[in-house]
Parts: structure tokens; sequence; C-alpha cells
């Protein structure tokens, strides 16, 4: 790739300022620019990334090639029909967007200006993952758990669209069966929204997927069991490891196979892949479709939730400091 693009990064939260980072340091990007509310802070990284700081995104439009959209999910659809429609490619965080019909307006605008549209699911990048999908067959069970420290971050949203929703698109991309049934129950503990939630899920070919996803726990996890009628696959996403135990002949448990894996930065990976379908105008690994379906199975998860908010959340809300939840 000889070409160089011109990227901007809109919102400097925790994401954004990885992605600003990244950005920085591929050889085929110039970093325009960052765009924040939070002057300060967006200031602070311009500097610290030698760009410089827009308080207005829409004066980046006759600037930059592409964007990183990386900032409230509530305000993706405006600001990705906004640089669309100024004929720019766009990276947006996952979920793509809050409404369906709202995802389905960004891909259908990107397809009509023939323009990449990418969606953050991150996992999707992982070493761990891309070798996984390699060898997976028939998967007949898969189990997750996605769990995390309580946070301020991402309040907005509830966990399903915030950490599951990861599960959810890789569910979707291994498990080539039209979903039959969705069962969700939901509980919240300081948030309006649920902080921890159990789904599973049925498809119609037969398979069967348990997802769980916290964001109140005392520590971080991010795992991976398929059960496939002759072997089980067992990935851990953070420590980037995958082995397989293979049905024994003669009844005894066989050990685990850890399988090779070449460790990397997977948001790096996923942002690299972006530069390069801008530059050779290819369609991403994770397209804006994509994006609407593991959205459209994040809602469907959502709508058949039995929901329970716990009577005493006090001592976690005062841990966090949040009030008037």
């Amino acid at each position: 790739m000889d070409k160089t693009i011109g990227v901007a990064v809109v919102g400097i939260g925790s994401m954004g300022k990885n992605h600003a980072r990244v950005f920085s340091e591929i050889p085929n990007v110039k970093l325009v620019g960052l765009s924040d509310i939070n002057e300060e802070t967006a200031r602070e990284y311009a500097k610290k990334f030698n760009t410089e700081y827009f308080k207005d995104y829409r004066k980046l439009f006759d600037k930059i090639d592409a964007v990183c959209l990386a900032v409230p999910t509530s305000l993706h659809h405006r600001m990705a029909m906004d640089f669309l429609n100024h004929g720019i490619h766009v990276f947006v965080e996952k979920p793509i967007t809050n409404m369906l019909f709202e995802a389905k307006e960004i891909v259908d605008l990107a397809k009509e200006k023939d323009l990449v549209l990418q969606v953050g699911h991150l996992e999707r990048f992982n070493p761990a993952v891309i070798q996984f999908k390699k060898m997976l067959k028939s998967p007949v069970y898969i189990q997750s758990s996605r769990i995390g420290y309580p946070s301020k971050r991402n309040l907005d949203i509830g966990v399903i669209w915030d950490l599951m929703i990861h599960d959810l698109d890789i569910l979707l991309t291994i498990v080539k069966s039209p979903v039959a049934d969705v069962q969700a129950y939901g509980l919240s503990l300081y948030s309006k929204k649920e902080d921890i939630a159990h789904v599973q899920i049925l498809f119609e070919n037969g398979a069967i997927a348990s997802l769980l996803a916290s964001r109140i726990s005392g520590e971080r996890q991010r795992t991976l069991k398929v059960i496939e009628p002759l072997r089980t696959f067992n990935l851990d996403f953070i420590n980037q490891t995958l082995s397989v135990v293979n049905l024994p002949k003669e009844g005894h448990t066989n050990p685990p196979e850890f399988i090779p894996i070449r460790k990397s930065e997977p948001l790096r990976l996923e942002l690299e892949h972006f530069t390069e379908c801008v530059i050779g105008h290819k369609t991403p690994l994770v397209t804006g479709e994509d994006g609407k379906n593991a959205l459209q199975l994040a809602i469907k998860a959502v709508d058949n939730m039995k929901m329970v908010k716990m009577s005493d959340s006090s001592d976690l809300a005062k841990f966090l400091q949040i009030e008037d939840f």
C-alpha cells in the first residue's frame, strides 16, 4: 500500500483514545484530527498524537478520507450519515446504532455512495478467533461468558449491547442457521438497563447457545466453549488461547491440545484492515450488514428478556458513586 489516507477520530473516550493511538502508528494513515465535546481531553490527546483538535466534527468533512466514530451509540446514526453524505468512509464502533431502521439507513447510504462501512466488532480480529473459525466444522452447543468490572462507561445501553453483542456477532458467523427462539433474563443493579444478562438461543438446525454477560463482577473474563459431535473447543479472548479436546476412543479423558496462536493486538489488526479496505476499496470483514444483523439479534434478546431489578443495589451504587438510578 503506497497510498496514504487522512483519518479522524470522533469521540475521545476510553475506546477513542486507543483508536487514535493505533491510527497514529499505522504507516499509511495521516491522523488529521480528533474531535470531542470534552475539549480538554481531546486537546491533550491531539497534542500527544501530533494532530489537531476540532470542536465541531463537521469541520473535518473536506479534510479526511475516512473517519472513526467512537461516540455514544445514540450519536452513531446522525454522525455516520453526515460523513457518508460527504463521501467519507466510516468505521463505527459497535453496536452500529440504537435502532434497526437507523442501521438500515446507514447501510443503504454506504452502498449508494459506494463507500466502505466497517463496524467495530473487535473480536473478529482476535487471532484466537481467526484460528478457531478455520478449524470449526459443525457446532451443536455454544457457551460464552463475558464478564467485567462495574463501570460508569456505556450506561446509556445495557450489557447485551455493551458486551454480549461481541458474542452475538461471532455466534451468527459460526452457526449457519436461522434463529428459531430467544429467551433471556436480565438483572439491574446500578443502571436503568440490564447489568447482567443470560440469553439462550435455539437455531433451526438444533444448535443451542447459552450466553452470559455481566458488568457487576469482581473479575474480567472473556471465554467461549463450543461443542461439536467429536470434540470441544475452549477459547480465551483475553489471553488469546485456543484448545481442543477430542472424543477419547477408549473412554478415558483426553488432555486438551493447545493450538499455536500468533498473538497480536486485535484493535491494530482491525484498524489496519479498515485502512486496507479504504485504500483498496474492498469489502471489510465486518460489514454494515453484519453490524445490523448483530443488532437485530441483540434487540430480540432485549425484547424477550424478563427483567429483574434488585431492591438492594446501594452497595454497588455507592462503590461507583453513581446517583439517581
